[in-house]
């Protein structure tokens, strides 16, 4: 028996949340960006923004959904500028240590030579 396309996009979704949710646990960064792109993917179906399949099967968008993703793109932004903010931080606190080891590396050649 062949699959129809509702169970085959039910098939893709789970799939490609699952394997965003697996790729939130390799490191803090990959934890904020898989994680505000899972909770982008689960806004845009709960708000309805995902094509719809026609009777040849082939994906179509409404002029509804066009207006409405075109309303959420500040949103988008805001997004994206939430997902920068933690990196930023922790590249600040990448460049304390430098410095940190800098210093530790000149103690070390002043007392050495």
């Amino acid at each position: 028996m062949e699959k129809s396309w509702k169970q085959m996009d039910e098939e893709a979704e789970i799939s490609s949340s699952l394997q965003l949710e697996q790729a939130q646990k390799r490191s803090a960064a990959d934890r904020n960006f898989y994680g505000a792109a899972l909770f982008a993917r689960r806004s845009a179906k709960n708000d309805d923004l995902h094509p719809t399949r026609d009777q040849d099967g082939e994906l179509k968008y409404t002029i509804q959904q066009g207006l409405k993703a075109a309303c959420y793109a500040r949103e988008d932004v805001s997004a994206t500028l939430q997902i920068q903010l933690p990196i930023l931080q922790r590249l600040d606190q990448i460049k304390s240590l430098v410095w940190g080891c800098l210093g530790l590396i000149a103690y070390i050649a002043y007392k050495v030579s």
